[in-house]
């Protein structure tokens, strides 16, 4: 009886995996222009950068330091000045490590199969980089826009490996401390820089990105054959293909083809069927569809529309029938154009 029940539960689970659809995701890279988040006036065509280094410590290269905020300070669709237009100012402050605490842990270990009470030893401190800036408009005497990259002013923890006894914990410290101190300072500048050099491009450059997209189609099924979401995800590539990396605004190349792209999932919806396993287009197919929609409106800038699909997806088949990616990257476009509401170009530079 077991064995019966064995086989029969098997046949269930092959039964189940055979009406199972395989997805066929194309997963693509997009390259295109991305609106800032706070556009600057548009009569605003230059910027320059002041520099205030604080200490350079003893083996940091003053030059290197330098060169790396000069490269963080852009706003990438201006020209860069001397002294005029915007100003960037950016301070760099002090490196500063708190004392350093020789501390000791307890941990519980089998030993023997006993479990005992073992201690180690590290060491411990905070330290901080901070990287200040400053964003002004010219003539004026508030900031735009001020504060300390990557939050650099706030402390961050340093805690060493535990070592078994506080002869090696000590002697570990005394060989490793300038290193360990150089290699932090390093660590940090470079992540407050990089923080800084994104923030200003996502907030004033119409900076050059990508994202990925992924569209389904779905492979060949037992009886049921898919040809025209294999037609649909042709003219999605073929649309995606017309876009350029300085497009804003995608052109009337790309919309005819997502278009024509949509009317083909639209009529394949007509036959959805959510409840069905064996249908031709079930709930992941029915899924599928909603996702490429969903992607193709937020591409198309019709973010009503991407609402629209959304709205209808998550009634039909749950909170979570559209992935996160195209929701976030919907929230994303639309406060950038928001943003920037009667002065959107379809491409920077303008052709």
């Amino acid at each position: 009886m077991k064995k019966l029940l064995l086989v029969l539960a098997v046949l269930a689970v092959m039964g189940t995996r055979s009406f199972a659809q395989r997805l066929d995701k194309e997963r693509g890279r997009l390259a295109y222009t991305q609106l800032p988040l706070t556009p600057l006036p548009e009569d605003i065509t230059k910027y320059w950068v002041n520099i205030d280094l604080g200490y350079i410590f003893a083996g940091d290269s003053k030059t290197e330091t330098l060169n790396k905020i000069k490269d963080a300070a852009t706003i990438s669709h201006l020209e860069k000045t001397m002294d005029e237009g915007v100003e960037l100012l950016v301070r760099l402050e002090t490196y500063y490590k708190s004392e350093v605490v020789f501390s000791t842990v307890e941990k519980k270990e089998k030993r023997d199969d006993k479990e005992v009470n073992v201690t180690y030893y590290f060491v411990t401190f905070d330290y901080k980089y901070p990287l200040y800036f400053e964003v002004k408009l010219p003539g004026e005497m508030e900031a735009l826009k001020s504060g300390f990259s990557n939050n650099s002013n706030n402390m961050v923890n340093y805690r060493s490996a535990d070592f078994k006894t506080s002869k090696e914990r000590n002697d570990w410290w005394n060989a490793n401390y300038k290193t360990l101190q150089s290699k932090l300072r390093t660590s940090l500048l470079n992540t407050n820089v990089g923080n800084l050099k994104n923030t200003l491009e996502d907030l004033y450059s119409y900076g050059k990105n990508t994202n990925y997209t992924e569209f389904v189609a779905v492979k060949k099924f037992k009886k049921f054959e898919y040809p025209d979401l294999d037609l649909a995800l042709e003219k999605v590539k073929a649309g995606i293909a017309e876009i350029s990396e300085d497009d804003i605004v995608f052109n009337e190349k790309f919309t005819a083809n997502m278009e024509e792209a949509i009317v083909i999932w639209e009529k394949a919806l007509e036959e959805s069927d959510p409840e069905n396993k064996k249908t031709r287009i079930n709930e992941k197919v029915t899924e599928a569809i909603y996702n490429n929609l969903a992607l193709t409106y937020v591409l198309m800038s019709d973010f009503e529309k991407a609402d629209e699909t959304i709205a209808i997806a998550e009634e039909k088949l749950g909170k979570k029938a559209i992935d996160n990616y195209i929701k976030t990257f919907l929230s994303d476009r639309r406060t950038r154009f928001a943003a920037n509401e009667g002065r959107i170009p379809t491409s920077y530079p303008a052709p």
